[in-house]
């Protein structure tokens, strides 16, 4: 009987430890690994994006697990952005971040997991630039 009472504490320690654990956000740090990227231009007439012009391209983009920066890695180079400010939107499921290049540049970020998409949106000699890049794998 002593036995079998161990066995069942055991069993319950268990059990709410896996619980809490599972309640408990536990953040780390996310990786997009992306295959493509493409360029597209903000048209005045129509008030949306065209024009767009793209090709493969292996990158990989790192957030930190506090999401106050993220680095993204291409062949050639690797850049790093500091967020100045984030969203979450529930509805959308999408992250968007108000990021800082290291070299001084201002972007919005978005980061779309469901629809497996980052798009960075800039502005470049008055013409605003809609950068999509298409993810492969999120771990």
């Amino acid at each position: 009987m002593k036995l079998n009472k161990k066995i069942n504490m055991k069993k319950t320690i268990l059990i709410l430890t896996f619980a809490i654990l599972g309640l408990t956000n536990l953040k780390a740090q996310t990786s997009f690994s992306c295959t493509y990227r493409q360029y597209c231009y903000w048209n005045e007439v129509t008030e949306k994006f065209g024009n767009c012009e793209g090709y493969e391209e292996s990158s990989l983009f790192v957030m930190n697990k506090d999401e106050t920066m993220f680095t993204h890695t291409i062949e050639t180079m690797k850049s790093t952005y500091y967020v100045t400010s984030s969203e979450y939107d529930k509805e959308r499921e999408v992250w968007s971040y108000y990021v800082t290049s290291d070299v001084g540049n201002k972007y919005l970020y978005i980061f779309d997991p469901k629809n497996k998409e980052i798009r960075a949106l800039y502005v470049k000699d008055g013409e605003s630039i809609l950068i999509v890049f298409t993810v492969k794998a999120i771990f």
